[in-house]
């Protein structure tokens, strides 16, 4: 078949002027923001449900149940009662809105669904007031550090009891393998004005002692008084201001602890301390564990390291009753 050069100048200029439109096109689509992200608020319930329809008729259709603190990409909201979510595994549903706390960003801006990631220094990650991976929060009255590196976040507090120091430590797994959780090789220090390992208390005679003032709370412990807190949350349970997307969820303010993936969640005010204490075991893969250990307390103590193993790494948190005595 014959093709003039006619033909051919004339196919060469309609290429030519579709090239313009192809590119307007894929940067209409480049363009394209990806989805906002909300935090799940439990307000005291120990998880939000997730259903297939937006009404969320009875009986409720489950997708899946989201943990609270956790982190999801918000795909619509028309702010009726429930928005359309992913969870942090694929999951798509239905959340009702008055779980999810919202994170507020400037057009064309989508929040990131994982906060920062430190840095460690010989296996080390030591937390810093405002270094990348590191967050601080005040939860139901207890300043807590967030240390967060490759996929994992440790969050700790420490409260004097007046008669131990009790420490409670939460730990997520982000990571595509599992984790050991080892309470016996969690260890707080002292530094000033001593030097000093303060020891680990068995649980079971913490359980078995006359009185019941291990769960007391006679001071908190914080870093430094120029160290600054970045979010508030009341005790009950709700923020004081917008939720800050890059900030790691937060593990700890859950009313209810998951001390065992084979056990039924406990209350975190609940009075039997072998129950709230932390257990050894494997951490699957998307999983979070929280418990308290309790250690022998000086009550001159002013500087303190806790120390948390996770896998390849120390999760190093500096603590202070500086300002509390």
């Amino acid at each position: 078949m014959f093709v003039s050069a006619k033909h051919i100048l004339l196919g060469s200029a309609a290429v030519l002027l579709s090239v313009p439109a192809m590119a307007a096109e894929e940067t209409t689509v480049a363009s394209v923001a990806p989805p906002a992200h909300a935090l799940v608020n439990c307000s005291g319930a120990p998880s939000v449900p997730m259903t297939a329809d937006a009404e969320q008729a009875l009986p409720l259709s489950l997708v899946a149940t989201l943990s609270c603190g956790g982190d999801v990409a918000v795909l619509s909201d028309d702010e009726g009662y429930t928005a359309r979510v992913r969870s942090s595994d694929g999951k798509e549903g239905y959340v009702a809105r008055m779980y999810l706390l919202m994170a507020k960003s400037s057009a064309g801006s989508a929040a990131p669904a994982h906060p920062p990631v430190a840095t460690a220094v010989n296996g080390v990650a030591r937390w810093n007031a405002g270094a990348p991976g590191c967050d601080e929060f005040r939860s139901q009255g207890r300043l807590v550090e967030s240390l967060t590196l490759n996929g994992v976040t440790v969050q700790v507090s420490l409260q004097d009891t007046g008669w131990k120091l009790r420490a409670s430590v939460a730990i997520s797994n982000q990571t595509e393998t599992a984790l050991n959780v080892a309470p016996s090789l969690i260890t707080l220090d002292e530094l000033q004005p001593n030097l000093r390992l303060l020891p680990a208390q068995n649980p079971t005679k913490i359980a078995h002692a006359a009185n019941h003032q291990s769960l007391w709370t006679l001071a908190n412990a914080g870093p430094s008084p120029s160290a600054v807190v970045f979010r508030e949350i009341s005790s009950s349970g709700t923020q004081s201001s917008a939720y800050r997307p890059t900030a790691a969820p937060d593990y700890l303010s859950q009313r209810y602890v998951v001390v065992s993936a084979k056990q039924p969640p406990v209350r975190e005010d609940s009075a039997d301390p072998l129950a709230l204490a932390l257990k050894a075991g494997t951490l699957a893969p998307q999983q979070k564990v929280a418990g308290v250990i309790w250690f022998a307390r000086d009550a001159g103590a002013r500087e303190l390291s806790l120390r948390v193993p996770v896998g390849d790494f120390v999760f190093d948190f500096p603590l202070s009753f500086e300002a509390h005595k």
